[in-house]
């Protein structure tokens, strides 16, 4: 009969026995393994949270560049709170100022009619025989092929769904007196781009140029920036004011001209500046706590503070040090009125982070007022600071690439504790097995031995009840 529980043979808890054999050897070895473990994953982690702080301030850093910082924001008061008459973008290249700008006239397109009588309705054919027309302004042109017989209001149809018309509306406005007429309106503004009708069939010269009437030409839009008068041949101004675009849209009121300023946007700096320190201050928080040491009770045996993920690798105190050695140095190639962050308005507290102070000291401008200062006199400067060859943008960003790129000492070591972290895991499949193994040796040697045990207990109460089935002496 096979024995399914140890001890069932000799009576004995082996059982409970080779559970605890099996715990304790499990204990030991997994307790080791597990505690590397930890550590490996905390240490990868903090190097994650170490990685993630150094990009989000390098990405504070990037948004102070000069191609980022030097926006500009454009307003403009209308002549009437009713109407738009014109609006404007500036580019970062462009000076601040104010200007008065009165808006003459609209870029307008030409508009050609057919003679008064060429066409009696809708339905009067345009041509007997087939042909060309080629519609013509400024620099586009399209053609349009015209059937044998075809009335004017086919053809109407058929220049305005030919899909490479440029702009050419054509419509016909019926009249008592004069017949109908075909109107055809061009898009394509400003002087000398009026539109032209060409054919090559005689039939068609009704409909082409030297048949049409010219009901109004193309024209330029005209404006005047400060007396200065200047014209476009669209509605759209490019570096009429240089670096600026202006689009009109309506003629202004005499004696009520429009405003247009240009102006620095300093909110937007001031927060971008706002979100630098931030970032970096939370750097500073993030590497103290990252290499934090382990703080014990007075009596030196209670931990009332874990280490950091990081403590003991001075790599991560070292890359604190070689950026704040950045951030308070002074950049070469700025301009002297704003080459660091003290002119920028900022200190540093002695903990290490950033601040502007909103008191002054020693009779200097405060950091509020030295900020204020930058954004109102000095507001370009401001971007060379961070993005000139030596900038301190340029410098930390650099110096951030060589630790975290593809094989920097950041990559580096997240690689080798990765490798560390799969050993690991090899090391506890292989803790396991070594594990089945000692239960199972246990197991067998237990259970010769219960077996054992059984087999003498049954030969002992063999031997009881033989010797108790003797007769007695004298009996």
């Amino acid at each position: 009969m096979a024995i399914t529980a140890l001890g069932t043979a000799s009576g004995l808890d082996l059982e409970s026995l080779v559970k605890q054999l099996v715990q304790v050897e499990r204990a030991s070895k997994e307790s080791r393994l597990e505690k590397v473990s930890k550590g490996l994953d905390s240490s990868l982690s903090g190097f994650g949270k170490l990685k993630s702080a150094l990009s989000k301030f390098q990405d504070s850093v990037k948004a102070l560049s000069t191609e980022n910082l030097s926006a500009r924001t454009t307003t403009v008061k209308q002549p009437t709170d009713d109407k738009t008459y014109l609006e404007a973008k500036a580019k970062t290249t462009s000076a601040t100022g104010s200007f008065d700008i009165k808006v003459n006239a609209l870029a307008e397109g030409s508009r050609l009619e057919t003679a008064g009588g060429a066409f009696a309705s809708a339905s009067s054919i345009v041509s007997t025989t087939a042909g060309k027309m080629t519609f013509s302004a400024g620099t586009k042109s399209f053609e349009v092929n015209v059937t044998a017989n075809m009335t004017l209001d086919q053809l109407r149809q058929k220049i305005n769904s030919t899909g490479s018309n440029f702009g050419v509306s054509a419509n016909l406005i019926n009249s008592s007196d004069t017949g109908t007429k075909l109107v055809l309106t061009s898009n394509v503004t400003g002087l000398g781009n009026n539109l032209t009708v060409t054919n090559n069939n005689a039939e068609l010269n009704s409909v082409s140029t030297g048949g049409l009437v010219v009901a109004k030409n193309a024209a330029d839009a005209v404006i005047t920036i400060d007396g200065i008068l200047t014209k476009s041949k669209t509605n759209v101004f490019s570096n009429a004011i240089q670096d600026v675009e202006l689009t009109v849209s309506t003629i202004t009121p005499d004696g009520n001209n429009a405003r247009m300023t240009i102006a620095t946007d300093k909110k937007q700096a001031e927060d971008k500046i706002k979100t630098f320190m931030d970032s970096y201050n939370a750097l500073v928080t993030e590497v103290d706590t990252l290499s934090r040491n382990r703080m014990l009770s007075t009596d030196g045996k209670t931990v009332i503070l874990e280490g950091g993920d990081l403590n003991g690798d001075s790599m991560v105190r070292g890359i604190m040090s070689q950026v704040s050695s950045i951030m308070t140095g002074a950049v070469k190639s700025a301009d002297p009125k704003l080459n660091n962050l003290y002119a920028l308005g900022i200190t540093f507290t002695d903990q290490g982070k950033m601040e502007i102070q909103a008191k002054s000291s020693f009779g200097n401008l405060s950091g509020r007022e030295r900020l204020d200062k930058a954004l109102d006199e000095n507001y370009d400067l401001i971007g060379s600071l961070f993005t000139s060859k030596d900038g301190l943008g340029t410098l930390s960003t650099k110096l951030s690439t060589e630790f975290t790129q593809r094989g920097g000492l950041l990559a580096g070591k997240e690689e080798s504790l990765k490798a560390e972290i799969r050993k690991n895991g090899k090391d506890k499949e292989a803790f396991e097995l070594y594990m089945f193994s000692f239960e199972s040796t246990m197991r067998q040697r237990y259970g010769a031995l219960d077996s054992q045990l059984g087999g003498l207990q049954r030969t002992s109460s063999f031997l009881s009840q033989q010797l108790a089935s003797l007769p007695k002496i004298g009996g």
